[in-house]
């Protein structure tokens, strides 16, 4: 915005009229933020209806009819655990230990992306005619072709390699920008998660959710300068003496920072229901008069002169009501509630045109530019009982609303929604009916009504209190006729159908506030006992988690980053990081159950990993990274980074000494050479056995022939042919103890003795 304006017309006005001026401006400010205080009388009632629910207390009017009726007070509270597992829940989902639940990426440029789609295209396509010509030229050289036809070939070759080399160069400056845009996008992503991180902005974020739940308005604001101020000694010397002394100073932090808002202080305009589209925020600091005083070292913005002219004046307001009510919610001290406090009003939104010339001439006299009635401006005012301690311009260029509202269920009318408890009001009060009706019956059915009547009999010790071993004395003087002394009746117990009630009670209770058992770890009967089918219920019934975080992620973290984005870029002096960027929330991608999650990336790494085609395809990293994210395992204290594996490498390569990698692989080849020949040897000797084996079972078919028609023809006693074939037999074992030998002598030298081998 152009500092630079000019309030024609006030400049020349005194100062008693302009600070006149200022006070009605004030007045109007202060109308403003009592009549939105009024407006939302209701809902505070509902929101304290909602924290007593929350605490298992009655309203005063139920309490006060319970005592008199004398029934049951019991308050069996369902609605805390409620809202407190989904509050866990969402801090589990929406701040994971090892991601963020944000990204920031370069924003898609149409052009760009489609010029260097083309750019590739073209590429590929002069490569391949390239690669064709060259084919042709050589076959044509080859073949004998005519000069002319080759030098044809030759010269189309060379043209299609030039335009080649100039789609390659366009190519690489395309794929610069894209490349340079990443890296500064991924530095202003570190930059703005390093902020946040300076700031608490999880535990500043995890307080808005919590309040969300309870009364369903939770809120966060940023980025706001002077994100956590620090006391600091510092030390001085004087002059003169030399002497060294300390003062404690207040060192204010001028990075962005996003805090919690106590949603009880927090008043945007009531007749928007999205606060980004109020006309103006308000929100209200009760402070004491040392806070007050404190705040003028922690601000630099606020006028000193003015602070102390209100402390010269007692505080005009008391504490607002709804902090008595609270403290008799939490059983917390009441001291102090019934002093009062400096309501001071912080104001950040539209004002009209008079009142930005009535606040440059007050507060930038220096200013020459003119306010234009065409232009809408956006400042902070800091004001109290009628005077303005600060102002200033928006601090951001884009005007954007610096508070961010979470809510379990949002209100179509009005930007306060609704938590939990009021969700599940209608089933507590079913079942704290129910329960309560249950203990009367109990009470009046353990032991029976006495009738007694009177004049009959008496108590001997004077008390009509039933008790065990009482004694009754009757009156001789009087008798009725009929009528016994005592009666008793007994009263029916209703608590098969009183639990009925309650069951049924307990299951809407489940299913309004679409938080079924299952969501809270609890597994009922007939629920499936495997993993994959617990990890699918498990995954259905993170439908509702899934809405509440797509809430968070379009109400908070897109408005809260985007802001953040929109500070750097106008106040950072890391050009380096500046760019045209786009914020992604991925809180509902990390929905998915874990266990189910991490079983799938194992399998696509087991399927996928090796595979010829699509294996190339998948970032090994980052695969590893997510099945570590879904194992629950801190990623960054375990893998190294792709720097650290990279010199890693490197050095092991340096390492190598290039004689011994030669000696190694001479040795590997060796043993492989050898490998080779013990494998052709056994060849060989399986084919020799194979052959002596046949020859020795034709020998001996031979000789068992020769030796039959012997016997016959020289009429040889059985003995003697024995004889003759152990002789035969000897002798084929010794030719073949001999073929062995030199079978295993072969095996060892690798050549041939010279006999049958």
């Amino acid at each position: 915005m152009d500092g630079d304006m000019k309030a024609s017309g006030y400049k020349e006005e005194k100062p008693e009229a302009l600070n006149k001026r200022l006070e009605a401006f004030v007045d109007t400010l202060a109308a403003e933020a009592k009549r939105r205080v009024d407006r939302r009388i209701i809902v505070e009632n509902r929101w304290i209806e909602d924290l007593q629910q929350y605490h298992g207390i009655y309203n005063d009017a139920i309490t006060k009819r319970l005592e008199e009726s004398k029934s049951s007070q019991i308050f069996m509270n369902m609605t805390a655990p409620k809202t407190d597992t989904l509050i866990a829940r969402l801090f589990d989902l929406l701040f994971p230990t090892d991601d963020k639940n944000w990204s920031i990426g370069p924003t898609p440029v149409p052009e760009l992306t489609k010029q260097a789609e083309e750019a590739m295209a073209n590429l590929d396509r002069l490569t391949k005619e390239a690669d064709q010509l060259h084919e042709q030229s050589m076959a044509a050289s080859q073949s004998g072709a005519p000069a002319e036809e080759v030098q044809g070939l030759e010269t189309q070759k060379r043209v299609v390699e030039e335009q080649e080399k100039t789609a390659r160069a366009a190519h690489d400056e395309l794929q610069a920008i894209l490349d340079e845009a990443s890296r500064r996008a991924e530095l202003m992503e570190k930059e703005i998660a390093d902020q946040l991180q300076q700031c608490g902005a999880p535990a500043q974020a995890r307080m808005a959710i919590s309040d969300g739940c309870k009364i369903g308005f939770g809120v966060v604001k940023g980025p706001v300068a002077g994100g956590r101020g620090r006391r600091k000694w510092v030390s001085t010397k004087d002059p003169v003496t030399g002497a060294t002394s300390y003062e404690l100073q207040f060192v204010q932090n001028l990075d962005p920072g996003m805090h919690w808002v106590d949603p009880w202080s927090y008043y945007p305009d009531p007749d928007s229901q999205d606060v980004a589209n109020g006309r103006g925020d308000l929100e209200r600091h009760l402070l004491t008069p040392d806070q007050l005083r404190r705040l003028t070292k922690e601000r630099d913005d606020i006028d000193k002169d003015v602070v102390r002219e209100i402390l010269s004046q007692k505080p005009s307001e008391g504490m607002p009501a709804y902090k008595s009510q609270i403290n008799t919610i939490t059983n917390s001290n009441d001291s102090g509630l019934n002093r009062n406090l400096y309501h001071v009003w912080e104001y950040t939104g539209p004002v009209e045109t008079e009142d930005m010339k009535l606040l440059a001439a007050a507060f930038m006299p220096e200013s020459s530019g003119e306010v234009d009635i065409l232009t809408s401006y956006y400042v902070k005012v800091w004001f109290c009982q009628g005077k303005v301690l600060s102002f200033a311009l928006h601090p951001l260029d884009s005007n954007d609303c610096i508070y961010s509202v979470f809510t379990v269920r949002p209100d179509e009318a009005s930007p306060f929604g609704y938590g939990i408890p009021w969700i599940v009001r209608n089933p507590q009060i079913v079942f704290n009916a129910a329960f309560r009706m249950m203990m009367d019956n109990s009470a009046l059915s353990t032991g029976p009504q006495i009738v007694v009547t009177q004049g009959l009999v008496h108590p001997q010790d004077g008390d009509w209190t039933l008790t065990p071993r009482k004694i009754w004395v009757r009156d001789q003087t009087k008798s009725v006729s009929g009528v016994p002394a005592f009666e008793s009746f007994n009263i029916d117990s209703n608590q098969n159908e009183l639990a009925n009630i309650i069951g049924l009670a307990r299951d809407l209770h489940d299913e309004i506030s679409g938080m079924p058992a299952i969501a809270q770890g609890e597994q009922g009967t007939g629920v499936t006992k495997t993993a994959q089918g617990m990890a699918l219920l498990m995954n259905s019934a993170n439908v509702i988690f899934r809405r509440m975080v797509r809430l968070y992620d379009d109400n908070i973290i897109i408005p809260m980053i985007t802001r953040f984005y929109h500070w750097n870029m106008q106040f950072s002096k890391k050009d380096n990081i500046k760019g045209d960027y786009e914020v992604a929330a991925r809180g509902s991608g990390v929905l998915l159950v874990r266990e189910m999650l991490a079983n799938n990336l194992l399998m696509i790494a087991q399927i996928f990993g090796d595979h010829p085609v699509y294996g190339p395809m998948i970032k090994s990293d980052g695969l590893l990274r997510a099945i570590f994210r879904a194992n629950m395992i801190p990623v960054d204290e375990i893998l190294k980074s792709e720097r650290e594996y990279r010199k890693d490498m490197a050095e092991a390569e340096a390492k190598v000494d290039p004689a011994a990698a030669a000696a190694q692989a001479a040795a590997e080849a060796k043993v492989e050479e050898v490998k080779v020949k013990r494998e052709e040897v056994e060849a060989q000797t399986a084919r020799v056995e194979l052959e002596w084996s046949t020859r020795e079972r034709i020998a001996q078919m031979g000789f068992d022939a020769g030796m039959n028609r012997l016997a016959e023809m020289l009429n040889m006693s059985e003995d003697e042919l024995a004889e003759k074939k152990r002789q035969f037999d000897a002798k084929q074992r010794h030719e073949k103890l001999m073929l062995a030998a030199e079978i295993a002598l072969q095996r060892e030298t690798g050549t041939s003795s010279g006999g049958s081998v």
